[in-house]
This record gives structure tokens, sequence and C-alpha cells, in this order.
């Protein structure tokens, strides 16, 4: 079910504050201030798509959103956002970056760090992407947090298309299982979009890369390990080990956001038979640290994706 907010219903000078504190409930806690002194008009709509948050906010004048160190210790939050302007223009700084956006334009960023976003009469649609996801799915989406992606990258106007069906989309007359499939597909594809954002020249993935992507072919092998990983790729385990903490994680911790992801997967699309058979299919053989580190990933228990699947049954 959407969720629809406007500040038609409210005095003036009610406005501005009562439809900021409507985004930062539902999206990033930040700071927020209209730059021209100017009656506000403005709208919000937010909702689900399995569990997929996405919005959509639109403000008719201009205003500058900031997420600044302090906000960020008092709110803390670490996921991803991509953001399409339908409409109106801004201008993103994050991470060094400093990108301005036009209607069809994209643009990703950051809870986990500062940024300005100033806006001016700008209609943008917002999806959250879950930072323990898309750390491991699209490896490198940090050094994009504040950029404008490249609209002749492969990916991008099949992204922006997409993007906009989604906001289109009503789950209340979808079966769950076709709603979970669609935003699998939906992630897939942001994903991929960022990582072709990536141009190397020489056309090859480099080590690190490959061996994320080698993991992904072997997560049914109960017995991974940093050994068997060094071995296929004829490095040390203790190169292994280095090339992995210059991208943040650990290989074991990896494989094991691979498998939950994979598993995830498997559970939303309707593929699965029990959970039991998905946890050692992705090579887990202990329910129960799978199924805490499951709550842990996505905030809700593998079950509870299944049981979404068995109220949609009847009338798929």
């Amino acid at each position: 079910m959407k969720e629809y907010f406007s500040t038609e219903d409210f005095e003036s000078r009610h406005r501005f504050d009562a439809w900021r504190d409507a985004v930062c409930s539902r999206l990033i806690n930040a700071r927020a201030q209209q730059t021209q002194a100017t009656e506000f008009s403005g709208s919000f709509t937010y909702s689900t798509l399995a569990d997929i948050d996405i919005a959509n906010h639109t403000s008719r004048t201009a205003l500058v959103w900031q997420r600044t160190p302090q906000c960020i210790r008092q709110h803390p939050a670490s996921d991803y956002y991509i953001g399409l302007f339908r409409s109106g223009s801004g201008q993103l700084e994050q991470n060094g970056h400093r990108s301005t956006a036009q209607s069809g334009d994209m643009v990703i960023y950051d809870a986990a760090r500062p940024f300005n976003f100033a806006m001016d009469q700008a209609a943008i649609n917002i999806i959250r992407l879950p930072r323990t996801v898309f750390d491991h799915s699209a490896p490198g989406i940090d050094a994009l947090a504040g950029v404008r992606l490249d609209a002749h990258r492969p990916g991008v106007t099949t992204l922006r298309q997409m993007m906009l069906e989604a906001f289109d989309y009503n789950s209340d007359t979808e079966s769950a299982g076709h709603t979970g499939q669609f935003a699998s597909t939906l992630f897939e594809l942001i994903a991929a979009a960022i990582n072709l954002q990536k141009n190397d020249a020489s056309g090859k993935p480099d080590l690190y890369a490959r061996m994320v992507a080698w993991l992904k072919q072997n997560l049914h092998q109960q017995q991974l390990s940093i050994a068997s990983l060094a071995s296929a790729h004829h490095v040390s385990p203790r190169t292994v080990s280095r090339l992995f903490a210059a991208h943040d994680s650990t290989p074991i911790g990896t494989l094991w956001q691979l498998r939950l992801v994979a598993c995830r997967k498997v559970l939303l699309e309707g593929r699965a038979r029990s959970i039991t058979e998905v946890a050692f299919d992705h090579g887990f053989n202990d329910m129960s640290h799978f199924s805490l580190a499951f709550r842990k990933a996505f905030g809700c228990s593998p079950t509870s994706l299944i049981k979404k699947r068995s109220v949609s049954l009847p009338g798929e």
C-alpha cells in the first residue's frame, strides 16, 4: 500500500516542516531548509516493493538537504540511495564529488557520510539500497557516492525505465511471488548498471573482482576457505586476506554475505521448497546461525519470506 502525504492540508507556515518530517521519518534523517523565501508546496509518496523501500518527493521551490556529521551521530544510517530526477534539477556534493542533475539523471548517495543535496523544484524517485547487499553485489559503490550515473554506459537507460515502472507498480493487485521477482530483478539491474559505470580499458577484472565472482559460483561448497580461494587464484592466503582488507572486508565475511544475498533472492522469487533446503544449497550447515545472520542482514527472518509466498499462492 502506498502512503501519500501532501502539504495542501496544512497552513502555509507549517507546510515545509510537516513535509520535511514526513520525508525524514521514512528515508534519511537530515537537515532541510528552503533557499528561497516563497510559500512551500510539496508532496511525498512511500511504499515497499517486496523488501525494497521506494519513495518520491516533490518540492515546488528551492531547498537543500544536509546530512551533517552531527546528524549522522544522532541518527545513524548506513544504506545507499539511488535517486532519479523526474523533473527539476539538483546538485549533490559528497565524497569529494559535485554532480549536477537534470530530469532523467540518476545519482548515488550514501547515508553513512555527510552530503549536501540542493534541489530546485524537483520531483525525485528514490530507492533505498541496503549496504549489506550492494557492498557485495556492486563492489565499489561507495566510490560512486555523490556521482551522477553516466547515461552513456550500458544498463542506465533500461534502469531508468524500470525505476519509473517500479513507482507505478501496484503490489496490491499482484501476487507476492511476482512482486518479489520484480523487486529482485530491479536490484540486479541496479547492481549491474553500477558495476558497468567502471570503464576499465583493459577489459580484465581485477583480482578482487575475480575472487568475488569465483565465490559466487561456488557458494554451494560448504568447505570453502581462504586456502581454497587462494589456491584457485594461485596466490597465498596472506595475499587474499590483505586484498579483502583493502576493501574493508574479509574473505569469509564476504562469502557469508554472498550466500545470504543468494538465499534471499531464492526466497523472494518463490523457488524454495523449504528454508533448510535453501540454506544447505548455498553452503550453510547450521540453521540457527543461518537464521540469525539472515535477520541481522535483512531485518526479517527467512520464514517471513516463505509466509509471504504462501499467502500469494491461491491467487496466482
